[in-house]
Parts: structure tokens; sequence; C-alpha cells
């Protein structure tokens, strides 16, 4: 489904250019559903920005499918984002001025979906989460776990063939984090959904069909004599 071919990508501190991915080989199968785990500062989120369009590599190629996706042509990378992807922060990025229905529906209606298709979708999406009831409760009297169930949602909003998913637990306490990794693990076989996770939580990633860490600039499949990379 989605491929990564040399991919590498620096940033600069001050003068001093910093190597985060130094060639990054990668291939997510549809449907599958791959954890990636690393020490803080490794790359992890930057590598699911690129994957997700959100970011440029210096070098390399993207591939969905056989096409290579054209990072230098914006309308395209808007299309790939709106039309493929789905993301799922640690900290929400939910608008608090919006009711939890009008965050649901936001993708829709920048889509330039028909108000009463967004309405429908939106009901949809609440009910299948156990959030219906909640539908015009502002986001801050929502607990850390329902809060992330609205993030799904809107993630899910525009029907997205991959979710990526960015520490999803790592801001919830233990209850809501285990009710959210069974509502992940729940869409990806219901929909056949192809997830790509970043976490510290191995509890969680030993839930994937892989695991991968990355480190030092490169990924490679995780076994368990990298456990004590994964923090170091």
């Amino acid at each position: 489904m989605i491929t990564l071919k040399g991919i590498k990508k620096s940033f600069y501190n001050g003068k001093k250019k910093v190597e985060v991915l130094k060639g990054i080989d990668l291939y997510v199968a549809k449907g599958e559903k791959i954890a990636i785990v690393g020490p803080s500062g490794s790359g992890k989120t930057t590598l699911l920005n690129l994957v997700g369009g959100l970011d440029k590599p210096d070098e390399g190629v993207l591939l969905w499918g056989d096409k290579p996706i054209d990072f230098q042509n914006e309308e395209v990378l808007t299309q790939y984002r709106k039309s493929q992807i789905g993301f799922i922060f640690q900290f929400y990025h939910l608008m608090p001025e919006l009711t939890v229905f009008e965050n649901v529906i936001l993708p829709g209606l920048m889509a330039g979906w028909r108000r009463n298709d967004c309405y429908q979708r939106g009901e949809e999406l609440l009910r299948r989460l156990n959030l219906f009831d909640k539908a015009s409760s502002k986001i801050y009297v929502l607990s850390g776990g329902e809060r992330q169930k609205v993030a799904i949602a809107r993630a899910l909003f525009l029907k997205p063939q991959l979710l990526l998913a960015d520490e999803p637990t790592g801001n919830l306490d233990t209850d809501s984090a285990k009710e959210v990794i069974k509502l992940i693990l729940e869409l990806n076989q219901m929909h056949n959904l192809t997830l790509m996770l970043v976490t510290h939580n191995m509890s969680l990633a030993q839930k994937m069909d892989k695991i991968y860490l990355l480190k030092e600039g490169f990924i490679v499949e995780y076994n368990h004599s990298h456990t004590e990379e994964i923090t170091s």
C-alpha cells in the first residue's frame, strides 16, 4: 500500500545541520498495523508527518500503491491528505470553541460536503464510538479518553485508508488508554484500515502486526534484543 525508499530528512539547529532520517526504507501493506518505537528525538513524529504529507523529505520517494507522491505539488499533497490519510495526535488538536459534533464534522465541511451528509456521517461516527450523548458538549467538559475518541471520529470522517497515530495513548490514564487501544484495533479489523502508530507504550506496540525501531536515523524491524534501545 505505501512504500518509503531512501527517505532522508534534516533540520538546522542554528548553522548546524542535524540529520534526523538518514535513509528510511519501509513497506506497509493494506490493512497492516505497525508500531514505530525508539528514543525521544529519534525522528518518529517526523517520519509520520512525512508519510502523511505534512512535511517533505530532502531525498527519497514515497509511493502510494505504485504511484509516487509529488511533494512539490501542494494541490496533490492536499488531495492526498484529504482522501487517504487520517491523523490522531497525542494532544488531540480539537477546537475548544466548537462542540463535539462540530469538531467531528469539520473535515467534511472543509472538504465541501453537503451539510446533510456531514450531519449523517457525524451522527454515525458518534454513535459508533458511544459519544452521541456528548454531541452538544464543549471539549473542555470531556475526559481525556473522550477527547481522544472525538479526535478519532474526526480522523475517520473522510473515510481514510491509512490512519496515522502519534502517541495516541500518551496523554491518557490507564483505563482510557485501554479503551482507545481496543477501539483502534477494532477499526483496523472492521474496515481493513491500515495503521501506523508511534508509541512509547510497548503493550500497545506488541498488539501490532510488526514493530519497527527507529534509532540514529535508520529503521529496523524490532526484536527483543532492542528492548534497551527504545528509551536509551
